[in-house]
C-alpha cells in the first residue's frame, strides 16, 4: 500500500490519525506496566512461597490503588489538566516499580509487597486513563465509540498481547526479575513519548478554573445526581472484573491443576489479547453504527459470562487441550472487547459533565482490577476454582439486568442515528 493511501485507510477504519504518537506512547507504557500481569501471582506462589490466596491478596491491594487512581485520572482533569494527571502517573509508576524490583521482591515480605506493589498500581490508570479522558473530551460524540475502541485497542495491544507474548519469551529464558527490568525501561520510554505528544496539545493543559476539592466532589456526586451514570460505572466494574479475575487465577488453574506447560499457558493469554485488540476496533466502529446499548446488552454481557464458564469446564472435560482453551480465550476476548461502547454510553447519560462521568468510568475500570482478584481471594481456597469462575460469570448476568434500564436518552438516540457524519482529523 502506498503512503498516500494511508489517510484514506485511517478515515475508513475511523482511526484518529492526529493522535498516533500519543497512542503509540500508551502502547509502550502499558507493555512495560503490564508485562508481569499474567504471571506475577504464580511467581509469588512458586518463587516467594506464598499461598494462592496470599498471592491474590497482593494483587487485590494493587487493585484497590488502581481503583483510586482511576477515579482521580478523570476527576482531576478539570482542576489540574490531563497532562499533569498523566505526568503524576508516570513518575509514580517509575518510582514504585523500581522499589518493587529492588526492595519488595528481595524482602519476600508479604506486608511490604502489599504496600509497594499496591502503590505501583497508582501509575498506569493516571497515565492511560488520563489519556482516555483527554481523548474523549476532544472527540465529537459521533465518533466517541470508535475513538474509545482505538484507545482500548492500544491498551489491550500493550497489556494483554505484546506484554503476554514478551513474558512467554523472557520469563522462561531470563527469569522474572530481568523481565520486570525490561518492563520498567519500556514504561519509561512510552511515558516519555506520550508526554512529548501532549506537549503540543493545548487542550491537554486546559482547566476549568475549579479547585481540586470541587473537582473531586463533582466526580463523586454525579453518581447520585445522575443515577444512570452510577449504574454505568457498575457495568464498567463488571466488564474488567472478569478479565482481572481470570488473570489472577486461570494461569495457576491450568498449570497446577491440569499441568499445562508454563509457556503454553502464558501463550493462551496472547491469543486472548490478539482477539481482544481486533474486537476493540471492530466493536468500537460497530457500536457507532449498530447502537451502543444494543452491543453491550446482547453481545458483551452474555458472551463474557458463557466464556468464563467454558474456560473452567473445558480442561475438566478435555484436559489441558491448547486449542480448546484457545477457543474460550478467543470468545472472552470478543465478549470483553464488545464492552467498548460503555464509554460513549456513560457520557450520553452525563449531559455536560463529561469529565465527571469519565471519572466514574475510570473508577469502574479501576475497581474491576480490585473486584476480580478479590473474588479469587475470597473463594479459591474455600470453594475452589469452579466457584471463582461461576461467580465471575454471575457478575455479567447482573450487568445484563442493569443494562435493561440504561438505554440511550432520546436526544442521544437521534444523534447516534446520524453517526455516519465524518470526523476529519
Amino acid at each position: 500500500m502506498s503512503l498516500d493511501k494511508l489517510p484514506q485507510l485511517a478515515h475508513k477504519i475511523h482511526f484518529p490519525a492526529a493522535m498516533t504518537l500519543g497512542i503509540l506512547g500508551v502502547v509502550l507504557f502499558v507493555i512495560g506496566d503490564g508485562i508481569e500481569a499474567v504471571w506475577i501471582t504464580d511467581y509469588f506462589h512458586t518463587e516467594l512461597d506464598f499461598t494462592v490466596s496470599q498471592a491474590s491478596l497482593v494483587y487485590t491491594c494493587y487493585g484497590i490503588v488502581v481503583a483510586l487512581a482511576a477515579f482521580l485520572s478523570g476527576a482531576l482533569c478539570d482542576a489540574i489538566s490531563c497532562r499533569k494527571v498523566m505526568l503524576i502517573g508516570l513518575v509514580s509508576f517509575l518510582l514504585f516499580d523500581f522499589l518493587f524490583i529492588t526492595v519488595a521482591i528481595p524482602s519476600k515480605s508479604l506486608p511490604l509487597l502489599m504496600v509497594i506493589y499496591g502503590m505501583r498500581g497508582f501509575g498506569y490508570p493516571m497515565l492511560a486513563y488520563g489519556f482516555l479522558t483527554w481523548m474523549m473530551m476532544v472527540t465529537v460524540p459521533e465518533r466517541q465509540s470508535s475513538a474509545s475502541g482505538w484507545f482500548w485497542f492500544a491498551f489491550s495491544l500493550g497489556m494483554q498481547t505484546i506484554g503476554s507474548y514478551l513474558s512467554s519469551l523472557f520469563v522462561p529464558s531470563l527469569g522474572g526479575i530481568a523481565t520486570l527490568w525490561i518492563g520498567l525501561v519500556l514504561a519509561a520510554l512510552g511515558g516519555w513519548v506520550t508526554m512529548y505528544f501532549l506537549r503540543s496539545q493545548p487542550s491537554s493543559r486546559a482547566t476549568k478554573d475549579i479547585s481540586v476539592p470541587e473537582s473531586l466532589l463533582r466526580g463523586l456526586s454525579i453518581t447520585w445526581r445522575r443515577p444512570k451514570v452510577g449504574a454505568m460505572g457498575i457495568v464498567k466494574i463488571i466488564n474488567l472484573a472478569g478479565q482481572y479475575g481470570m488473570q489472577a487465577f486461570y494461569l495457576v488453574y491450568v498449570q497446577r491443576v491440569h499441568h499445562m506447560a508454563p509457556g503454553k499457558a502464558i501463550l493462551e493469554f496472547t491469543i486472548f489479547g490478539i482477539v481482544a485488540i481486533a474486537g476493540d476496533v471492530l466493536w468500537g466502529i460497530a457500536g457507532d453504527k449498530l447502537g451502543w446499548h444494543r452491543t453491550l446488552q446482547w453481545v458483551a454481557t452474555p458472551l463474557s459470562a458463557a466464556s468464563l464458564v467454558y474456560l473452567y469446564m473445558i480442561p475438566n472435560i478435555a484436559g489441558p487441550n491448547f486449542w480448546l482453551i484457545a477457543l474460550g480465550m478467543a470468545a472472552i476476548g470478543i465478549g470483553l472487547s464488545a464492552h467498548v461502547p460503555t464509554t460513549p454510553l456513560i457520557m450520553a447519560h452525563a449531559g455536560s459533565e463529561k469529565a465527571s462521568s469519565l471519572a466514574i468510568l475510570n473508577l469502574g475500570a479501576g475497581l474491576g482490577a480490585f473486584v476480580g482478584p478479590a473474588v479469587v481471594t475470597l473463594l479459591v481456597d474455600s470453594a475452589g476454582y469452579g466457584a471463582v469462575a461461576y461467580a465471575l460469570a454471575g457478575l455479567y448476568v447482573i450487568s445484563f439486568l442493569l443494562l435493561l434500564g440504561l438505554k440511550l436518552p432520546t436526544g442521544e438516540m437521534s444523534r447516534q442515528k446520524n453517526s455516519e457524519t465524518v470526523l476529519s482529523d
